[in-house]
């Protein structure tokens, strides 16, 4: 852990979407763009993307991310544009991790062929269930067949790093039904997979039926017992939780996310993203017309920053250490920080201590298996 390492991480948005999912509290641009859309939205970033650094000095950086919205739907001519700006203004790593989100249906066998070549060498794909049924009712457009043929074009493409997305907790939630998603990775064989557990939150259609009381979700304990068991199918198949809510392959980390946990900077280029280095955050204008017109008139689509306090930036750096299962090795930590979390946060740690959420295992703090399910009842003293 270092306070300034030696790489950035770059994320990338693309706002595009065929249509807003139930469950989606994302800024996105809920429309399949033409060519006019997809083009003002690309000169943009490049604006951003040219102005961010000297080009006499360029820093270094080995991970690049697309996330969305749907990469996938900014067409791969217009993406490598993007790649090759990044490739200008940074320093990039001859090993960089190039990630695309992608939906299944988004691309043939061709289009990620092309993606390949383009440099992206990491592939996710957001499957989030094998049921048709619940894709259905989540607003989802593909089928589970679309996501087995995807695994199977990537593969033939070349990509050697391939994860998907699942969402454990959908309405009408089922140990039988959970297992035959837990099936069907276990016969696509992914390197990586995001199990989100459904949360309910921000304005989004799944909120509004909540409010409305039209919407039951299933019981705590069984969520709870479906994530256990997912833990321990996953293990099986040489697939082991690295972080809450990841689950890799030795070797498939995700080398960009891994920023976010262990507080090193980033930065973040198009419609609402967010970028952080030395202890400040800021973050870009939310809405597709407000980001482009600011990039095409003033050439500063920031509309929000925070410094952090030095308590505040210890706070954040211990919940997002401890998402990772090995948790915050207590000595590295003081010596990074030059204070002891222990004795800074003696007070609120009592509660979580007392409660089996949290212990010492030999120099490290770390979430116990009870504090993982209850994750964010402890991350909440920290902020």
């Amino acid at each position: 852990m270092s306070k300034v390492p030696e790489t950035l991480g770059l994320y990338v948005h693309i706002p595009f979407c065929e249509a807003k999912c139930s469950y989606c509290h994302f800024a996105i641009d809920p429309r399949r763009p033409g060519d006019e859309r997809q083009e003002r939205y690309l000169q943009a970033l490049l604006r951003e993307i040219w102005q961010w650094s000297n080009a006499d000095t360029k820093q270094r950086a080995d991970t690049i991310y697309f996330g969305g919205g749907t990469p996938t739907l900014l067409s791969l001519g217009r993406l490598e544009q993007v790649v090759e700006a990044l490739g200008r203004r940074f320093d990039l790593s001859p090993s960089a991790e190039v990630t695309v989100e992608a939906n299944p249906r988004d691309l043939d066998a061709q289009g990620y062929s092309t993606l390949r070549a383009l440099g992206a060498n990491r592939l996710s794909l957001g499957v989030q269930s094998f049921d048709d049924s619940v894709l259905r009712e989540m607003g989802r457009f593909h089928t589970a067949d679309d996501a087995r043929a995807a695994v199977e074009f990537a593969r033939s493409a070349g990509f050697a790093s391939l994860s998907i997305d699942l969402i454990l907790g959908w309405t009408g939630e089922t140990e039988e039904r959970w297992q035959r998603n837990l099936d069907s990775v276990r016969t696509l064989a992914p390197d990586h997979l995001s199990l989100y557990v459904l949360e309910v939150e921000g304005k989004t259609l799944l909120s509004h039926r909540a409010r409305t009381g039209h919407l039951v979700l299933p019981e705590d304990d069984l969520v709870a017992d479906l994530y256990r068991a997912t833990v321990a199918g996953l293990a099986a198949m040489g697939i082991e939780r690295y972080e809450i809510s990841n689950f890799a392959r030795p070797g498939h980390e995700s080398r960009h996310n891994g920023k976010y946990w262990d507080d090193v900077p980033f930065l973040g280029f198009g419609m609402s993203a967010h970028s952080y280095r030395l202890g400040r955050r800021w973050w870009n204008d939310d809405s597709f017309g407000g980001y482009c017109r600011a990039l095409e008139t003033t050439g500063a689509p920031i509309v929000g920053e925070r410094k952090l306090s030095a308590r505040e930036h210890v706070g954040e750096a211990l919940f997002t250490g401890l998402r990772r299962r090995e948790g915050i090795d207590l000595a590295s930590f003081a010596a990074c920080y030059d204070v002891d979390p222990l004795a800074e946060f003696e007070t609120p740690l009592r509660d979580p201590f007392a409660a089996g959420l949290l212990e010492i295992a030999g120099d490290r703090l770390r979430l116990t298996a009870r504090g993982v399910l209850l994750s964010n009842e402890v991350f909440r003293i920290f902020v």
